[in-house]
């Protein structure tokens, strides 16, 4: 996964982050390993060696702060000490299984092993290596014969799993047990959550936004509280005026900020809301908030929630816009794939595709500046400003506060689980470029790789895909293929011919 870190902090993180309570700590995550192989057959000694040392380079490759490995010190011949052996893991909690094929084993250990696997849902890696053979050296452990055996019956219990046969030296083991395991932290901290959508629905007519949950709990084990507007407004009075007061000076006396057209009283009313919004998400330990930040927000408070969102972001609370809960599930595994949900630019941003270069090549991301400020480009800075939608309508009704900058140029990785289930997504990689500012809001644009933007651009008009796209820093796509796997959503082909025309339905 190469996932090159936005560095800016966000503008008055630090402070803001003293007012609202801390994140609860994470737990490490367990992953379990285990080796097959059978004493009568094959090489005992060397089994047991592989054993311990297969091991040892799979503990090397977790991060210990993030990982427990709960090892197994012999490969296992006997079905049923398999079975007491992930009993006692998983009584603690277990995320993850990777299993060793150091030699051939017996259809009782991979029948206990499917069963197992069966009931408790746990994904599983299967790791098999060549042995050492040649020099008038016969065959000593079976291990490639071993795992198709294995993997053959896991199959007909209807369990899934990832394999690979390859020597543990080479990086791709390393890359690819990497992608498993961070896939499993992200499963296993989400299971038994809770996301907050905050205005209890969704903006009016953006049917793009609703979500199926029992579908979201079938796939993530996710639930939902949707609490009113008013139980967060009501909270807005809490802070003190010179706590609100020195989060706005601070945003205005930033050297990054090269504009303000927003009075002061929208700019505190902002500031409280996203306080208030903070709390509420801290106190209520939800992992993440889809925000019904209009109408209401318009009408009866004069407050435009873009800038809220973009602090609330920067302390690394996702919140998408417009209640779109489906794209606050994107953002989410985003942030939690990117880098274990924690550090400077590792939030990604809610977007619309709203640009397409005459050539075909560049797509431009834009929304309404709730994004992250410390996705900022520091070379052209950031200008508060009243909604960019409301003043091009009237300059005299807009509200404030958002911010409107140009998105830091890098490497991306773009995608949406698709509304109502996440059943499907379309996913792809590329690179924001330096560009100018061609809409009101938060802006960048991307020179997609492998593909045209019209391809991608076309093959989304061709399927009907949902209008917000979720921008995340760096490229992981192949994480994002191993965590489509697991939840069983399917991947969208880019399939359109780049004309810009095509049919769909």
């Amino acid at each position: 996964m190469e996932n090159k870190d936005i560095t800016l902090d966000g503008v008055a993180a630090d402070f803001i982050s003293t007012l609202i309570p801390q994140q609860k700590a994470r737990s490490r995550s367990r992953i379990a390993f285990v080796s097959v192989a059978i004493e009568i057959h094959f090489n005992w000694q060397l089994a047991k060696e592989t054993t311990l040392q297969v091991s040892e380079l799979v503990r090397e490759m977790l991060p210990q702060d993030h990982y427990d490995l709960i090892v197994a010190d012999e490969p296992f011949q006997d079905h049923n000490q398999l079975k007491a052996f992930l009993d006692d893991a998983a009584h603690q909690g277990l995320d993850g299984v990777i299993v060793c094929h150091s030699a051939y084993t017996t259809g009782e250990v991979a029948s206990q092993l499917g069963t197992w696997l069966a009931k408790h849902q746990t994904p599983i890696f299967s790791l098999a290596m060549p042995e050492p053979m040649g020099n008038g050296l016969n065959l000593q452990a079976n291990r490639l014969c071993s795992q198709n055996f294995v993997l053959g019956i896991l199959n007909s219990l209807g369990v899934k799993y990832q394999w690979q046969f390859c020597s543990p030296e080479d990086p791709r083991v390393k890359e690819e047990i990497q992608a498993f395991t961070r896939v499993c932290r992200v499963l296993g901290y989400l299971r038994g959550k809770k996301a907050l959508i905050a205005g209890a629905s969704r903006v009016p007519g953006f049917y793009d936004c609703e979500i199926n949950e029992i579908a979201i709990l079938k796939k993530l084990e996710l639930g939902f509280d949707r609490v009113n507007l008013v139980d967060i407004t009501a909270r807005m009075a809490e802070f003190r005026s010179e706590d609100v007061a020195e989060i706005k000076r601070q945003i205005l006396s930033d050297v990054s900020c090269k504009f303000n057209n927003v009075p002061d009283n929208q700019i505190e009313d902002t500031i409280r809301l996203s306080l208030a919004l903070m709390v509420v998400a801290r106190e209520g330990d939800y992992v993440a908030v889809s925000f019904k930040n209009w109408p209401e927000l318009f009408d009866h408070f004069q407050i435009a929630g873009d800038g809220a969102m973009a602090l609330m972001n920067d302390q690394g609370i996702v919140v998408a816009d417009e209640a779109d809960t489906g794209a606050m599930i994107t953002m989410l595994l985003f942030k939690e794939l990117m880098s274990d949900g924690a550090g400077p630019g590792t939030i990604p941003m809610l977007s619309d595709i709203s640009y397409l270069s005459g050539d075909g090549e560049r797509l431009g991301v834009w929304h309404n500046g709730s994004a992250a400020t410390c996705l900022r480009n520091l070379a052209t800075g950031y200008e508060c400003r009243k909604h960019g939608i409301l003043e091009n309508y009237d300059e005299d009704t807009a509200w404030g506060l958002l911010f409107e900058f140009l998105v830091k140029p890098g490497p991306v990785t773009i995608a949406k689980y698709q509304a109502p289930s996440i059943d499907t997504v379309l996913a792809f990689e590329g690179e924001i470029v330096p560009s100018d500012m061609k809409f009101r809001g938060t802006y960048g644009e991307v020179i997609p790789s492998g593909y045209t933007a019209a391809q991608i651009v076309g093959t989304i008009m061709d399927q009907g895909l949902d209008h917000h796209w979720i921008v995340g820093r760096g490229h992981f796509l192949r994480d994002l293929q191993v965590l489509n796997y697991w939840i069983g959503a399917e991947s969208i082909d880019v399939a359109n011919a780049g004309e810009s025309c095509g049919f769909g339905g």
